[in-house]
């Protein structure tokens, strides 16, 4: 067989078997695998534990970062945890390099012969089970891949295509770290670059002290891939992908100086360290990938509360995120039953607060300082921190089973009250941004206006919980069917278009189910404040 097609095959199977082990890894944590792993987070030395094992498995950086990063997001990680489990995971993505300095065919014949006796034997019928055979086919294939690839340079060692690029390759230290790093970045994995560089070490194509340049090009470039896939996301769904690139810089300049010390100024540190531990070129060069790895975890961990600081100035979190995140609950809360509600309380007149918002970018008239998120993302974020409360409060239940019951279930009905008003408020904007451009410009203004003062109203009646207020917001949004009927007809009447017209009164039912929902805001006159006498 030629040995360029062998090579091309062979990358493309090693290609293939990274995105297979990746994806199925993926899936396999998905569901009731990870919910143990959100779980598990709280333990002791738990996120570097799962960081490690999570790099080793998926061999990508990419993959843990955003898993890390989804965790974060969804508040199952704070950042001072979340940075040792990426720290871990760097370190993880060792061991196939390690594994790769070796040979692996005897592994590779082991695992493809098991894949296809469990696919003979109908035992991947199961999800958890066919995610673990694709995820082990994917290894066997990037084994394989990388055992035609090593075999194939060392065929073609004597090619003069590939003897020139190696030497204008090695032509220049900054002309070697920059085609790691651009390398790093096609393939999105400096360990990718890094095995794929074993061959060529053991067919001596390239010098070693050029491979350790190579391999920390690589490393940073890395870390570019990542903030370039994050480079859409914004707040802490960025400050990761942010971590990986700027640490991997440092740690980049600080191993080229001690190289470029070592080999112009005759120094033995780092190559020499290498040698005196492997006698061999292949582990040798893996042994340099790890040292990179953990040299970029002493430098998070050393500087790990600056780094934080850093990142969160560079990229604080988003108005969605201050939006949809409890500012009041936090861990261990809902085990105190006589400050739970009280909290979910808080985190409800927030909430309650936030409704007018719904229809600022609608009003004429606008504040310039004020900062006006599009609705879906306004609507996104308040129905997600609805969620977190009545999630709250039903760990509250479960985890105080001797307490009264009743300020808990009062205070879930009248969230999901408020959960039901957003939804109608969302509702209404969708139609009061279809009607067409000046067509009853002044009632829909009028409606809006309106509407806008009765909300706020109404998150003040509640927050100072007062029957004199209740009874005002009861007035306010007392049963008007006699004048939504008048308004109704003289629309009909009209001179608007059908469009203009339909619009229109979809909007003023809409309207009467709002103001409607803000009644049940108010508590019974028999019944004391559900949120706040549940709390006293």
């Amino acid at each position: 067989m030629n040995t360029g097609s062998a090579a091309w095959a062979g990358l493309g199977l090693f290609l293939v078997g990274i995105r297979l082990l990746t994806n199925h890894l993926k899936q396999l944590t998905n569901g009731p695998i990870r919910a143990a792993l959100t779980r598990t987070l709280t333990r002791t030395g738990a996120t570097e534990l799962i960081g490690l094992l999570s790099g080793a498995l998926s061999q990508s950086t990419s993959a843990v970062t955003f898993l890390a990063t989804g965790l974060l997001c969804g508040g199952a990680l704070t950042l001072a945890k979340a940075l040792p489990m990426l720290v871990w995971a760097n370190v993880g993505t060792s061991a196939l390099v390690l594994l790769a300095a070796v040979d692996v065919r005897g592994i590779v014949l082991l695992l493809l012969g098991a894949v296809g006796l469990a696919s003979l034997t109908s035992s991947d019928q199961a999800e958890q089970q066919r995610q673990i055979l694709y995820a082990t086919l994917g290894l066997g294939l990037l084994l394989f891949g990388l055992a035609m690839v090593k075999d194939s340079v060392l065929a073609a060692q004597d090619n003069p295509w590939l003897i020139e690029f190696f030497e204008f390759s090695a032509s220049a230290d900054a002309v070697t770290f920059l085609v790691g790093f651009v390398l790093a970045i096609a393939v999105q994995s400096s360990a990718v670059v890094t095995v794929l560089v074993l061959p060529l070490v053991a067919s001596g194509l390239i010098a070693f002290d050029q491979v350790v340049m190579l391999i920390y090009g690589a490393s940073a470039g890395s870390g570019t891939a990542v903030l370039l896939l994050a480079s859409t996301s914004e707040g802490s769904a960025r400050q990761l992908a942010l971590c990986q690139a700027i640490v991997r810089m440092v740690t980049a300049a600080l191993l080229v100086a001690l190289l470029l010390t070592e080999t112009h100024l005759h120094v033995p540190l780092i190559i020499a360290l290498v040698k005196q531990l492997a006698h061999s070129l292949a582990m040798q060069t893996s042994l340099i990938y790890l040292l990179f790895q953990v040299t970029f975890a002493a430098v998070t961990l050393l500087f790990l509360k600056l780094l934080i600081r850093v990142i969160q100035y560079l990229s604080p979190p988003s108005h969605e995120e201050a939006l949809s995140k409890p500012m009041y609950l936090f861990d261990g809360a809902a085990e105190d039953a006589s400050t739970s509600v009280a909290l979910a309380k808080l985190e409800y007149h927030r909430l309650l607060h936030g409704l007018p918002y719904y229809l600022d970018d609608l009003r004429t008239e606008r504040d310039p300082r004020a900062i006006y998120l599009p609705i879906d993302t306004r609507h996104e974020a308040s129905v997600n921190l609805a969620a977190q409360i009545d999630e709250f409060l039903d760990k509250t239940l479960h985890q105080n089973s001797g307490m009264d019951a009743e300020p808990v279930f009062v205070a879930r009905m009248q969230l999901g009250a408020l959960t039901n008003l957003q939804t109608a408020l969302y509702e209404l904007h969708a139609e009061l941004v279809q009607l067409p451009h000046g067509e009853e410009s002044d009632f829909k203004n009028q409606l809006i206006e309106g509407l806008h003062a009765l909300l706020s109203f109404a998150g003040d009646a509640v927050a100072e919980d007062s029957a004199d207020g209740y009874d005002m917001l009861l007035m306010l949004a007392s049963d008007r069917s006699d004048l939504m009927e008048r308004v109704r007809n003289k629309l009909l009447s009209g001179s608007s278009t059908l469009q203009g017209r339909d619009t229109l009164l979809s909007a003023i039912l809409i309207f009467e189910r709002i103001v409607w929902l803000l009644r049940r805001l108010a508590p019974a006159a028999s019944s004391a404040p559900a949120l706040t006498e549940a709390t006293a």
